[in-house]
């Protein structure tokens, strides 16, 4: 898969329509039953998570991740045509596959759907609708969730986590914030 992203980087310009095809591609391959093994993964993950934040958490994994997945399948969206705002940005696209192919580096995934639903989701969110790969509803440790202020995203753990071997925090496009009590009011 990375073979064909790295593809869009010979162009001039990286096609959000191209860049989408490929996702829409490999999401074709997700089934159901993926999705079903992806659902048991998140409910294995909120095991760690504090007991009050486990059902917050575990909806906004679900919503985020598997509901992406049938955002890209059914995403016909013509992104090259709202003009300039919809570009990506070549060094950032560069910068962040270089970042996933570390995080994912010797995955198979034809056999580790759930790995590829993360990665997908990953680049749908950060290079097309770019939006945070968590959602706003989010729950982090501390009540504390992703705030959107004018038109840039901050993440109270973005910080603390972009180090955290397996994380995508390096390419998602939220901001470091250091913990302000007013901003990270729950909403």
């Amino acid at each position: 898969m990375f073979e064909e992203l790295h593809e869009l980087l010979e162009d001039k310009r990286i096609s959000k329509n191209k860049l989408l095809a490929i996702l829409k591609e490999k999401a074709q391959k997700i089934s159901v039953f993926d999705l079903m093994e992806a659902n048991q993964y998140i409910l294995q993950d909120v095991e760690f998570v504090q007991d009050e934040y486990q059902d917050d958490f575990r909806q906004a994994y679900v919503k985020q991740f598997i509901g992406h997945i049938n955002n890209i399948k059914k995403d016909n969206t013509d992104y090259d045509s709202m003009g300039k705002k919809e570009r990506i940005d070549k060094k950032q696209f560069k910068k962040s596959l270089d970042d996933l192919h570390n995080v994912y580096d010797g995955v198979d995934f034809d056999k580790d759907k759930v790995q590829l639903i993360y990665c997908l989701v990953s680049l749908y969110a950060t290079f097309i609708l770019n939006e945070p790969i968590h959602s706003l509803d989010t729950p982090f440790p501390g009540n504390l969730k992703i705030k959107k202020l004018g038109k840039f995203y901050y993440c109270p753990v973005k910080a603390t986590q972009k180090n955290t071997e397996g994380a995508v925090c390096n390419i998602c496009i939220s901001r470091e914030i250091d913990y302000d009590p007013k901003l990270n009011a729950s909403s």
